[in-house]
Parts: structure tokens; C-alpha cells; sequence
């Protein structure tokens, strides 16, 4: 082959239809981006939709690697994402300017400003939707085994759910509402009047770490298919989560809540991680689902936390929290192990009628007002110890919550340990149950009432100590109602005996059951187990009460 024929069969190469097809890809992005940039709201829109397209052609052309078509769309996308990074002086101003009048004083054109601020919302949110149409598409093709959208227009390549969109450090000034996102980066945003995510879907791994939200936001019902983080992001005003969805692990960890939370109904498919953050308002997480395990460790609520009726499946964190207003989790489920050491509750805490299916550790804890575990069933190994459970003494005008604890009808499977315990308000375990040991060694009460409580195993009670009252154990109220203290065990595993500088003490005497003699508190009762009778819903062996 001479050289003239060489060089005609590399221009030739070189100016195949495809490479032409490719430069003028090339050349269009150049003139849409111009546009997007510079032009008036109808130009800079065309722009919008020309650059999409754009990525939809290089992503289905077919006759590329696909590195190289993800390469070329991820610069269309970096060239959009980068626009909606650019800081905007206005939006600083949207409560202001989405106002019907201009406040006194203002600065600026206020009409020519609200228009302003409404056409490059418009412009930016395109970008947003552009994006979620496509990304809706992909979602959609994937559920129904990757047939053709209705909803768009083809083709819609599903590379698109590799692509990345950086949206951190940006102003939003723009509800965001109903959308689809993919891989989306919300770190260190701002959000300038209220955040609307409500119903949105976020797939792939998402992130708004230390983003600032400076008024109401809302996540009502969102979707979160992948990992997504916002740690150490502060809300400023109210937080809207109910009914949202989280497939993969959620951080909230070292986040501020300075509005009104709402998480009711939220599902946790995996971890939920709200450890060390602050709730300044009122946080509600009733009827919570979480799946995997929940840290809510070292967490401040100063307003009311309500987690009633929740489902927590694996482990759930609460310790060393502190909770400042009434903290309530009534008729909760814990399937894992529930560790509350440490914890502290300024004034009422209900967890009446929850159940906890594994070990529950209060360690330490501090109630400072009513302590209300009536009910509670403790199926795991359960402690106690060295919590305080304390009397704050009000006028009578002023008590909102009754000053005790209270154990009624709780039931323990398995060990309950309330060593070194203070109790500086009565408490009353009436018709509780002890399956296992149960040790009050070394524990300080004021008043106990153990009427009707079922001993089935060992009763620790030495190195007690009673500051106002001895304790109860029958009720001569009516139908006499006495402990019962299993005669199968073996007498020397009932202890019952104070300090000796106790005000009060135990006041002992015999009973006999199954020819053994036992030492129990006046008024108690021994029962042989293996005399239960259904159809009388009782034990048809128990002596006389210890007399």
C-alpha cells in the first residue's frame, strides 16, 4: 500500500459515523452546558433536557466499553450536579421571599426577587427530576424483570444505577418531594426553609453527614434501599419520619434534633444508629420496627420520648441515655437483649406491659419519678442492681405522676438480680412471678409490697434495709392474698434478713408444706408446683400462712 492510500484509509478511520456520532455528543454538551449556565429559565431548562439526553445516548450506545460510556455520562452528571452545588445569595432569603408581602425594612426588589428565587427553583429542581425519571424507570424495569417502563420514554439504560450524584456542600432551597435518587451525596448541604423528601426514594448508599437543616424537614414515608448516613447533621426544626423505610443500615449518630422528631411507624430492615445524638423537643418513635441492632446509647431526650408499642428484633441500646421528660415504652416488644444500664430518667418511665424476649439490663439506672414496670414480662436473665429508684417530693397541687415503683404482675423467667437496689419510694411487686432466683441483697427500701408474688426458686433478702416500713407480703384486704414460696426449694434458699441498722425489719415465722418446715415472712405461703390445678386456675397444696 502506497502512502496516499494509508493516509485516505486513516482519515477514513478516523471519520467513521460513529466517531462523528461521538463528536457531536461532544460539541452538543459544550452548547447545552453554555445554556444551562447562561440563558434565560426557558433556555436554561432546554439545556437541562438536552444534557440528560445526552446521557442517555452515551449509556445505550452500544458500540463503546461500558467504562467508557459510564465516563462520559458521569461528566454530564459532575457538569449538573457541580451547577446544583453553586451557592445562590437567595436562598438564604426563600421563607422570606415565598411570603406573600416584603417584611418592613427589607432589602432588595422584593417582586423581582421572588421571581428570581422562583425560576432557579424551578431550573434546579429540573435537574433533580430529570434524574428521577430516569432512575424511577430503572427501578421499575428492575421489579417487573426488565421490561420497558411505561411511565418514560425509552431507552433507559440501567447504568444508570451506577452513576454517582454529589450533591454536598449545596444550598437546596427547593422541595424535593416524590422523587427518586440514586448514590445520592447530601453531606454538609444546607437547607434553607423546610426539606421536603416526603415519599421520596433513595436507592443506593445515601448521605446527608453534618448537613444543616435550618427549618421543618420531612422524610414522611421515604424509602432508603441502601445504606444511609446522616451523622452529626443538625435539624432545626422539625423532623418528619413517619412511616419511612430503611432496607439497609441507617446512622442518625451524633445528630441534633432541635424540632418535634416523628420516626412513628418508621422500619428499620437493619442497624438504626442514633447514638450519642439530642433530641431538644419531643421525639416519637411509637410503633417502631427495627430489625437489626438499635443504639439509641448515650442519647439526651429533653422532651418526651415515646417508643410505645415498638418492635425492637435484635438488640436495642438505650444505655447511659438520659431522659429528661417522661420516657414511655409501653407495650414495646425487645426480641434481642435490652441494655438500659445507666440510664436515667428524670420523670415517669413506662414500660408497662412490655415484653423483653432476651436479657434486660438496667444496671444503674436512676428513676427519678414513677417507674412503672406493671405487667412486664422479662423472659431472659434480668438485673437490676445497683439502681435507684427515687422519691421526689412535690406539693400536692403540684404531683403529676404518682412516687413509686411499681412491679405488679410482672413476671421473671429467668434470674432477677435487684442487688443493692434503693428504693427511696415504696414499690410494690403485687402478683409478681419469679421463675428463677431472685436476689434483693443488700437493697434499700423505703416500703415493699410483695402480696400475691410467686417465689419458685431462691429469695435473696439479706443485708437489707427498710427506712419506713417493714415489708409486705400479704394483703388482709378482702380476700386474703399471700406470697407463695415454692416448698420444692430448698429452705435455706430463702434469706431473709436486714442490717442492723435498719429502722425495720422482717417479721418471721414457720409454715409446712410437703413435710418440710420453712422460715418465711408473716402471712407467706408454701405450694408444691406439681399441684396446679387448671380448671380451678390454682395450686390445690399450700399450707397455712407463716404464723
Amino acid at each position: 500500500m502506497n502512502l496516499n492510500k494509508l493516509f485516505t484509509a486513516l482519515r477514513q478511520r478516523k471519520n467513521t459515523p460513529a466517531r462523528n456520532q461521538q463528536a457531536g455528543r461532544h460539541e452538543r454538551y459544550t452548547q447545552a452546558l453554555e445554556q444551562f449556565l447562561d440563558g434565560q429559565p426557558a433556555v436554561r431548562l432546554g439545556g437541562v433536557y438536552t444534557l440528560a439526553s445526552l446521557i442517555d445516548e452515551w449509556l445505550t450506545d452500544a458500540s463503546l466499553p461500558e467504562q467508557v460510556r459510564r465516563e462520559e455520562a458521569q461528566t454530564i452528571i459532575d457538569a449538573l450536579t457541580g451547577c446544583i452545588r453553586t451557592p445562590y445569595p437567595l436562598a438564604q432569603k426563600r421563607q422570606v421571599l415565598e411570603s406573600n408581602e416584603a417584611p418592613e425594612g427589607y432589602e432588595g426588589d422584593f417582586t423581582r426577587d421572588q421571581e428570581a428565587l422562583r425560576e432557579e427553583q424551578l431550573v434546579r429542581r429540573t435537574v433533580f427530576m430529570e434524574f428521577s425519571r430516569r432512575l424511577a424507570a430503572v427501578a421499575e424495569s428492575s421489579k417487573a424483570g426488565h421490561k420497558k417502563s411505561q411511565r418514560t420514554v425509552p431507552p433507559i439504560s440501567p447504568m444508570w444505577a451506577d452513576l454517582r450524584f454529589d450533591f454536598s456542600d449545596a444550598p437546596i432551597f427547593y422541595p424535593l418531594q416524590q422523587l427518586h435518587f440514586q448514590n445520592a451525596d447530601f453531606a454538609s448541604a444546607t437547607f434553607y426553609g423546610q426539606a421536603d423528601f416526603s415519599g421520596s426514594t433513595f436507592h443506593g448508599d445515601t448521605s446527608f453527614s453534618a448537613a444543616q437543616l435550618t427549618a421543618d424537614a420531612s422524610f414522611q414515608g421515604a424509602n432508603f434501599t441502601g445504606w444511609v448516613g446522616f451523622s452529626a447533621t443538625h435539624f432545626a426544626g422539625a423532623a418528619e419520619f413517619s412511616r419511612a423505610r430503611f432496607a439497609d443500615a441507617a446512622s442518625f449518630a451524633t445528630v441534633t434534633f432541635t424540632g418535634e422528631v416523628d420516626f412513628s411507624d418508621a422500619v428499620f430492615s437493619a442497624a438504626a444508629d442514633f447514638a450519642v445524638s439530642a433530641f431538644k423537643a419531643d421525639a416519637d418513635f411509637s410503633r417502631l420496627n427495627t430489625a437489626g441492632i438499635a443504639s439509641f446509647a448515650a442519647v439526651t431526650f429533653d422532651g418526651k420520648a415515646l417508643f410505645t408499642a415498638s418492635t425492637f428484633r435484635d438488640e436495642a441500646h438505650f444505655a447511659a441515655s438520659v431522659f429528661n421528660r417522661p420516657a414511655v415504652f409501653s407495650k414495646s416488644l425487645f426480641g434481642g437483649a435490652a441494655r438500659f444500664a445507666g440510664v436515667a430518667t428524670k420523670q415517669s418511665a413506662m414500660f408497662s406491659g412490655v415484653r423483653f424476649a432476651g436479657a434486660a439490663d438496667f444496671s444503674g439506672a436512676s428513676f427519678t419519678q414513677f417507674a412503672d414496670f406493671g405487667g412486664a414480662r422479662f423472659d431472659g436473665d434480668t438485673t437490676f442492681s445497683r439502681s435507684s429508684f427515687f422519691a421526689v417530693i412535690r406539693t400536692s397541687y403540684d404531683m403529676d405522676f404518682p412516687q413509686y415503683a411499681n412491679f405488679a404482675n410482672a413476671a421473671f423467667a429467668q434470674g432477677a438480680d435487684f442487688s443493692e437496689a434503693t428504693f427511696t419510694a415504696f414499690v410494690g411487686f403485687g402478683r409478681a412471678t419469679f421463675a428463677g432466683a431472685v436476689s434483693f441483697n443488700g437493697a434499700n427500701f423505703a416500703g415493699a409490697y410483695f402480696a400475691d408474688a410467686k417465689f419458685s426458686q431462691k429469695a435473696d433478702f439479706r443485708q437489707t434495709r427498710f427506712s419506713y416500713a417493714e415489708p409486705s407480703f400479704w394483703d388482709s384486704e378482702g380476700q386474703q392474698k399471700s406470697a407463695r414460696f415454692s416448698a420444692q426449694a430448698d429452705p435455706q434458699d430463702y434469706l431473709f434478713e436486714v442490717r442492723p441498722e435498719s429502722p425495720h425489719g422482717f417479721s418471721c415465722g414457720t409454715a409446712e408444706l410437703l413435710n418440710r418446715t420453712f422460715v418465711l415472712p408473716l402471712g407467706a405461703v408454701l405450694y408444691d408446683p406439681d399441684s396446679w390445678d387448671e380448671e380451678k386456675q390454682g395450686y390445690t397444696r399450700v399450707s397455712e400462712p407463716a404464723k
